[in-house]
């Protein structure tokens, strides 16, 4: 009988297409950090790529699915679960970018399981009555004041520390009208509740200082003082210890919608990314708050 001497036919080589000139990790890197928009989000994602790649030990290309967990595993030792998984949603970001560019010839970033988050946005809106058990709970004017702009205009606690005196616009009518630096470099214009604004004037300084400073001097309030003290108020209060800056800007929301504020004021105040472009006209000098739509009783003493 004769052999089968059929050949099956030679493998194909397909070419990888390189659609970067980074040609060390170090110079992907930054060119996927390039990509990002917000100066705040470039820098938080650059040191959190450079603490990777320093625990990684070896160049991106070497490394297998084992030696990218391990590096994970050892910069979150020490992170809260969420400040973790953030911090591998952003590896699994750089690996992906690598992948895709033709850098990197297998994404090791698909295999890596990210836990979802246990917390959902619900569970961190405090009530109407906690909140003002929170200012009522302050030890100082100054902290009673800063849970009161935090609370009333919605801000981000990075936003609410950027604040100087200059940003504080009094208007002729009488309101308080906030110049507010938010994500990605955006500014908005934010009316504070009457009372919250009255309040806020009760600290004016010069236009170029902060308007929550260090108790230690002229500094700027950082943003891990200001929720190490909002934990103090809310244990004060009997509100829930694991409370941050970011629950009063989810209340704010959920209670200004709750009072009839539209969809559209509350991403205006809040300064949500999906605002039409002509907004930026129509709320340079607002009429309307989703603030205004808060209870005054929560603000009185």
């Amino acid at each position: 009988m004769a052999s089968d001497t059929t050949k099956l036919p030679s493998p194909v080589t397909i070419a990888t297409i390189v659609a970067t000139s980074a040609k060390t990790d170090k110079q992907l890197v930054e060119s996927w950090v390039g990509s990002l928009n917000s100066e705040y989000t470039r820098r938080n994602f650059e040191t959190t790529a450079n603490r990777f790649l320093a625990a990684l030990g070896k160049p991106l290309r070497q490394a297998t699915v084992e030696d990218v967990r391990d590096a994970l595993t050892s910069i979150t030792a020490d992170y809260a679960a969420s400040s973790a998984r953030q911090a591998i949603l952003r590896i699994k970001s750089l690996l992906s970018y690598g992948h895709r560019l033709g850098y990197l010839q297998f994404n090791a970033g698909v295999v890596i399981k990210v836990r979802s988050e246990s917390r959902s946005v619900a569970k961190r809106i405090v009530s109407e009555v906690e909140i003002g058990l929170l200012v009522r709970a302050a030890r100082t004017r100054r902290d009673r004041i800063l849970v009161e702009v935090g609370y009333g205009g919605g801000l981000r606690v990075s936003e609410i520390v950027g604040l100087s005196w200059a940003d504080v616009i009094e208007r002729p009518d009488g309101k308080v009208q906030l110049n507010v630096l938010g994500k990605g470099g955006k500014v908005r214009q934010v009316l504070l509740p009457s009372a919250v604004g009255r309040s806020l004037l009760s600290l004016r300084a010069d236009a170029d200082d902060p308007v929550f400073r260090s108790r230690k001097g002229a500094a700027r309030l950082t943003v891990r003082a200001v929720n190490h003290m909002l934990k103090r108020v809310a244990g004060i209060a009997g509100v829930n210890p694991k409370l941050s800056a970011h629950w009063l800007r989810h209340a704010h929301g959920s209670h200004a919608m709750d009072r009839g504020a539209t969809l559209a004021e509350v991403q205006t105040t809040l300064g949500h990314d999906n605002i039409a472009t002509t907004s930026g006209y129509l709320h340079a000098r607002p009429d309307s708050s989703s603030g205004l739509h808060l209870d005054p009783g929560v603000f009185l003493r």
